[in-house]
């Protein structure tokens, strides 16, 4: 009885948060998108509001709802050197590293996602479910007041009975956003229901563009351009997060234009900052005028931030023209649908009202005269919903044509990418002879000088001591061999000669013989490979296998080479304890330099606990086929 008499107030407890979490969502997206320094930090505390409605909702309820997020990241260590590692970049103080990794933490996790699309729609889903329980108590509260006992008496027994009836749907529902489900929200729902929602959010997001371009020409025309730059980065950061959206939604990819931002300005040797404009360039006394000179440059002088603000101008117009009608629709019907339900919930409590919603429905079309209002309500959101994903698509598309980066901008930045890679390629290769001059100077060329002076002394003796004369010729022929095996390791470093003789496949299970754990190859390139490239995923192959022996405390490692789609893909899977990274100086990144120069990329998952998967993929084209033998050791498929 006690649990019929709480449901009421429990539903008006569980609403609340529902009231909340639009003004949340604003002010998220204010901190994320108009540039102030910490939307990590509003966007942890913001998971407090869901996680108070995921514990409200399964504890009345009845439905098991556990907590959907990853563990938190681990605070940054300082390496031998004192320096904290984020990536590619070295920091003196943990503080950086640390809330990026947290920043990363939560944009990441597709749990943050869905409390985001919970604070969006349950004040129109989860609301309602939640007050159907106290709202028929007061409507009959309110009749009783207003002297129709017998109606007030049967909505309060009514809202009594359908109370936690009522909590137990709003924790299903509750559930499925606010659940560590697998599948996400798309893959629960139907896909035309989940278009439906995504094409009425893109309207509404049309408007926060429009609002995002006219702050931008208030700037131009204001300021004349002075002070638009500083507004650029916020357009940017929601055209980019528009962008992948609808690269997501709609499966029309569109890439980042952007420039590269300029690295920061250095001092010359007078002490001045010299930027890039005009002939010979523009001194600058401070490092703050320079920054902002150049920052002026880098958006106003990219052709990308003008596509910007031409489709935050018509982004608008646009989507009224392509999403407007399914939109009207589907909200419209919605709309309709809870306006009946209530407005019939008061007339059930005695209020008298002059009208209803069905005759304003047939007034305002004769033609439907007759048809109750939640049938026609419900028919014109089926009706926006079933036409959704393709509106959808058609926005997409026509986004793209300006979103898109143009050719002159994908030359350029390929360009870039090519001048970029040639430097690292030519660095490595300088490194490369600076370590084949050391180990010849301090190796092999040591030993041959030793076993001259050995001879030399060999020379001497020969005459007076012959017997020590021997003992020197053999220490002169064990010093020798000692000089070729090193000689030969050398050669093997700079290019192995089962690489050379039997190709990629057959050097790969080569390694996978010395390796010191159980390792599995598959093979599937049905032809010949460049030899620079084969060089460069035989030695990738290697320092994997190498530290995944050193650190891994793997039992059993996979190798999968194959070449699809002209790409040369070798795939490397251990069982072991994981979280590997990429760290500056470290082996992994020495792979990852060694691809570039080959326009080949390295991609690490290694979650703590493992498995982990290095994929080494590098564009070419293979030539006439190669016959391969096959190894004791690994499995293999041609």
């Amino acid at each position: 009885m006690l649990m019929f008499a709480a449901a009421p107030v429990r539903g008006l407890a569980l609403a609340l948060p529902a009231m909340l979490g639009p003004p949340l969502l604003v002010v998220l997206f204010v901190t994320g998108h108009m540039g102030l320094p910490s939307p990590a930090f509003f966007l942890e505390h913001a998971r407090r509001l869901p996680a108070l409605a995921r514990w409200l909702a399964g504890r009345w309820g009845g439905v098991e709802i556990p907590s959907p997020y990853r563990p938190a990241p681990e605070q940054p260590e300082r390496d031998a050197d004192g320096w904290y590692h984020d990536g590619d970049d070295l920091y003196r103080s943990a503080f950086v590293p640390a809330y990026l990794a947290r920043l990363r933490w939560i944009a990441g996790d597709s749990a943050t996602v869905r409390d985001l699309w919970w604070m969006a729609l349950n004040p129109v889903i989860g609301a309602p479910i939640a007050l159907l329980s106290p709202a028929l108590l007061g409507c009959g509260l309110v009749a009783a007041w207003l002297r129709f006992p017998v109606a007030g008496g049967a909505a309060v027994l009514l809202g009594i009975a359908v109370g936690p009836a009522s909590l137990h749907w709003h924790a299903r529902w509750t559930r499925v956003l606010l659940a560590p489900t697998r599948a996400n929200p798309g893959r629960v729902l139907d896909p035309r229901i989940v278009a439906g929602v995504r094409l009425c959010a893109s309207m509404g997001l049309a408007f926060m563009a429009a609002a995002l371009a006219a702050v931008q020409v208030l700037a131009i025309v204001v300021t004349a351009t002075r002070l638009w730059p500083d507004i650029v980065p916020a357009g940017r950061r929601f055209v980019s997060w528009r962008r992948a959206q609808m690269g997501e939604w709609t499966g029309a990819r569109i890439a980042e234009p952007y420039h590269r931002e300029p690295p920061p300005p250095l001092p010359d040797h007078n002490g001045m900052y010299r930027t890039a404009w005009g002939e010979f360039g523009t001194l600058h006394r401070t490092r703050e005028s320079a920054a902002r000179a150049q920052r002026w440059q880098w958006t106003v002088r990219d052709p990308a931030s003008w596509r910007d603000l031409a489709w935050l101008s018509l982004e608008l117009p646009a989507a009224t023209v392509v999403l407007a009608g399914p939109a009207a629709l589907i909200a419209g019907g919605l709309v309709l649908c809870w306006l009946w339900m209530w407005i019939n919930l008061l007339r059930l409590a005695g209020a008298q009202l002059p009208w209803s919603p069905d005759d304003l429905l047939h007034a305002l079309l004769p033609a439907l005269a007759g048809v109750p209002m939640p049938v026609v309500a419900l028919a014109a959101a089926a009706l926006g919903i079933a036409v959704s994903p393709a509106p959808l698509r058609w926005h997409a598309r026509l986004s793209r044509s300006l979103l898109a980066p143009t050719k002159a901008a994908v030359m350029t930045r390929r360009i870039g990418e090519l001048a970029t890679s040639r430097t690292q390629l030519s660095d490595a290769q300088a490194v490369e002879l600076r370590r084949i001059e050391r180990d010849l100077h301090d190796g092999a060329q040591t030993r041959w000088i030793a076993v001259g002076i050995a001879l030399g002394a060999a020379e001497d003796l020969i005459t007076r001591d012959p017997e020590a004369a021997r003992d020197m010729v053999a220490k002169a022929k064990d010093l020798s061999v000692s000089a070729l095996g090193e000689l030969r390791e050398l050669i093997r470093g700079i290019h192995p000669p089962v690489l050379a003789d039997r190709g990629l496949a057959d050097a790969v299970r080569t390694l996978a013989l010395d390796a010191p754990l159980d390792a599995d190859v598959r093979v599937a390139v049905g032809g010949k490979i460049a030899p620079p490239i084969e060089a460069a995923v035989y030695f990738g192959v290697s320092e994997l296998l190498a530290n995944i022996a050193k650190h891994a405390e793997a039992k059993k490692v996979v190798v999968d080479l194959r070449h699809a789609d002209g790409v040369l893909k070798a795939t490397v899977t251990d069982d072991g304890r994981g979280g590997a990274t990429a760290r500056p100086g470290g082996g992994l990144h020495g792979i990852r330099r060694r691809l570039e120069g080959f326009d080949g990329v390295l991609t690490l998952v290694s979650p703590p606990g493992g498995p982990t998967v290095a994929t080494l993929e590098i564009p070419c084209a293979l030539s006439s086929p190669r016959t391969h033998s096959s190894s004791e050791k690994g499995s293999s498929t041609c």
